[in-house]
């Protein structure tokens, strides 16, 4: 397989503040997205596309195929080859629609023989600071749907440097006090730093400003202001504005991110990983959100 590593977004330096300087860690690794023989994830690769184009890094089409079980003539266990053949087409099929969304952007396909779940951690592993995109229709649908989404976070937490987006395009006229604007939700599990910068990065790709949603309670506002102004100071051309409320944290950020243009979260620590995937406030956003969410960890 062909590695690819985007250029090095560059680093702005922040004035002398007396504060501690922004933790490094452009989000320019590659963005890996999962395609499937239905076709049902025409959305998500075109925004998978958008976003490894805006990145200024690669992406990466991912079949993960379970060989069909079956048996020759003298009742010996074999494979079908026309599966393979299958895949490969669905993955150039792809190929060729992420090349519309973005003609210049290098895209590799594979297909790994086994689980989706370890198909995309297997691609997430291979570099530092990938994004792992997944459809929003791949939640909620059923038990078995929720279960897979759940095991490839906590595998990615524990596994890779990876991010995680889950992609649910909000509906025709939605409308938000932050529509088309970054969205970062903090609470105790695993912020601020690493989904501030996610989210302050992803804000100036975008051309957009900033809401950082604060649940009263969640961490001490002092050290989050502070925390927010370092990032003002390399990220001065992105607008901030803050929205704190009483409530979970799941609720207040669920409110304020209809039509928005991204919800970023910070990732849950690793000894945190069942509760903050299982039931948690993360999780219900998850699972909840009308628009593109991102779980960011540090690259």
């Amino acid at each position: 397989m062909n590695l690819f590593r985007g250029w090095q977004e560059a680093a702005i330096p922040a004035p002398d503040t007396g504060l501690d300087s922004p933790p490094a860690g452009p989000d320019n690794g590659p963005v890996v997205v999962l395609v499937d023989a239905r076709g049902s994830d025409r959305d998500v690769l075109e925004w998978a596309a958008a976003e490894a184009a805006a990145r200024g890094s690669g992406l990466r089409i991912v079949y993960a195929l379970q060989w069909p079980r079956m048996l020759d003539p003298l009742g010996n266990p074999t494979v079908d080859l026309r599966a393979r053949e299958a895949a490969e087409a669905v993955v150039t099929a792809a190929v060729r629609r992420a090349h519309r969304i973005a003609p210049s952007l290098r895209i590799t396909g594979n297909v790994f023989p086994g689980r989706q779940v370890t198909a995309l951690v297997s691609e997430a592993r291979s570099t530092e600071g990938a994004l792992v995109v997944l459809g929003h229709n791949r939640l909620s649908r059923n038990r078995r749907a929720a279960r897979f989404e759940r095991a490839l976070a906590r595998r990615l937490v524990r596994r890779t440097t990876a991010s995680l987006a889950v992609i649910g395009l909000s509906a025709a006229g939605s409308v938000g006090r932050s529509a088309g604007r970054v969205i970062v939700g903090v609470d105790d599990n695993g912020g601020p730093p690493d989904a501030l910068g996610f989210a302050f990065r992803a804000a100036r790709r975008r051309g957009t400003g900033l809401t950082v949603v604060h649940a009263t309670g969640s961490i001490e506002r002092g050290e989050l202001e502070d925390t927010v102004r370092i990032w003002q100071l390399a990220y001065p051309e992105v607008d901030v504005r803050w929205q704190v409320a009483l409530g979970p944290v799941d609720s207040v950020v669920l409110a304020e991110s209809a039509a928005a243009a991204l919800t970023v979260l910070g990732s849950p620590r690793r000894g945190l990983i069942h509760q903050a995937l299982s039931g948690s406030a993360t999780y219900n956003i998850l699972r909840l959100a009308r628009g593109p969410v991102v779980l960011a960890r540090a690259a």
